[in-house]
């Protein structure tokens, strides 16, 4: 998805709203500090997707439910995600999409979303390795980003450009979320970290719910950030109206934790340095519509590793 970052997350409102129906991934960029792996994790199911503007290329039409683990090639000339959206039986692409226009604007989640999981957003060129469950059912994989391919701009998402695949997932399973490194969960309204450490790792990221659906938007403040000064930057940048403050310090997306609904988790490689500030957001709105949780709710987390 087109991700609201959080120095303009005061006036990215509806694109919040948005990112909850389908995905965190979103336009901006990685920086040093986050970057995929292309180590493949243990499991048995491997499967390999090629993304290209505007196409999914080795997606199979039928998976079976539980994890899966998938290298994901960004072969495209922006980034892109892969989003698995579990509708309704009956649900098609073009009344999935009517629907996320309305999202879009922060009205209610339509009742055929059931659940989502996914790949994360990845830079054109780059290949992200990841696990994540799915239950059966019928899902429509997606990408939301809004990049314009051969361009700095950003458009109408690429799901609207034909970027979307319907997929079945049969069997049983699906109801254990992927482990890994180190864990974020997020339940209604918090973040709580086990593991995590400054260097290479990968986080499962696991949505414990009960109701709402997550994401976590991962953030580095600029060197000599304190913990106190990241805090009350936060909280000036999504209580503003406008544009961010005058010297309030603005934080750079390390990496997203993509969307998950209640039960389900991905896992995604990210580095982290040590000594310096972090913050993980979540900008998903409410099944009801409203603003982001981070706005709405406050959910937030400030930390740093050592």
């Amino acid at each position: 998805m087109q991700r609201s970052k959080l120095r303009l997350a005061a006036t990215l409102v509806a694109i919040g709203a948005f990112t909850a129906a389908v995905a965190g991934c979103g336009s901006s960029s990685k920086s040093d500090e986050g970057a995929s792996s292309t180590t493949t994790p243990s499991g048995p199911a491997e499967i390999t997707v090629t993304a290209g503007d505007y196409s999914f290329e080795g997606l199979p039409a039928t998976l079976t439910a539980g994890i899966q683990n998938v290298t994901f090639e960004n072969k495209g000339s922006v980034d892109h995600e892969m989003v698995f959206v579990k509708v309704k039986p009956g649900t098609t692409p073009e009344t999935l999409g009517a629907g996320l226009e309305k999202v879009f604007n922060g009205e209610p989640f339509p009742a055929y979303l059931e659940a989502a999981n996914g790949v994360a957003n990845t830079a054109a060129g780059k290949t992200t390795v990841t696990q994540f469950n799915l239950p059966a059912g019928d899902y429509i994989a997606v990408c939301g980003d809004t990049g314009v391919a051969g361009s700095k701009k950003d458009g109408k998402p690429h799901f609207a450009r034909g970027m979307f695949k319907e997929v079945t997932v049969t069997g049983e399973g699906g109801d254990e979320a992927p482990t890994a490194d180190a864990s974020v969960t997020a339940k209604d309204y918090s973040f709580t970290m086990e593991g995590l450490k400054a260097g290479e790792q990968t986080i499962a990221f696991v949505n414990d719910g009960p109701k709402q659906w997550h994401f976590g938007d991962i953030e580095v403040f600029p060197a000599g950030t304190t913990v106190a000064e990241a805090t009350e930057a936060v909280n000036k940048l999504i209580t503003s109206n406008g544009p961010p403050p005058a010297g309030v310090p603005q934080p750079d997306t390390v990496a997203t934790l993509q969307i998950a609904s209640p039960g389900l988790g991905n896992t995604l490689p990210v580095t982290l340095l040590s000594g310096r500030t972090y913050v993980i957001l979540c900008f998903v709105s409410d099944l009801a519509g409203g603003p982001p949780h981070a706005i709405g709710h406050q959910m937030f987390k400030v930390f740093t590793v050592d």
